[in-house]
């Protein structure tokens, strides 16, 4: 399964709510991403650009933007930025793979 970051930042109705009803937003998290074929891996609150920020695995790409999606469209956020992780084996691969094709490429000339 492919890993994902979901970044996101609440919007002032859910601020206000969680203010005035401190809760736990775990159990919502796990719950729609399984019901897109995902698994929350952790998830924490912290500060800067971003309210909180959920690592995730999915099957696939699809499954992924699917939980993306219905994160985002439920209005309880300003905004959800989802990013694909890779390991470090893979990004080894990539930097072979791209060695073995650079020369494939002819940049743009003026």
């Amino acid at each position: 399964m492919a890993t994902y970051m979901f970044q996101f930042s609440y919007s002032l109705e859910s601020v206000k709510g969680m203010v005035a009803k401190p809760q736990n937003r775990r159990e919502a998290a796990e719950k729609v991403l399984a019901v897109t074929g995902g698994r929350l891996l952790d998830m924490y609150f912290c500060f800067g650009d971003h309210d909180g920020v959920a690592i995730a695995e999915f099957p696939s790409n699809v499954d992924a933007a699917a939980a993306s999606l219905a994160i985002g469209s439920s209005g309880a956020f300003s905004k959800v930025k989802t990013t694909v992780l890779i390991t470090m084996d893979e990004s080894v691969e990539a930097m072979e793979k791209a060695g073995a094709v650079s020369g494939a490429y002819t940049p743009p000339a003026g």
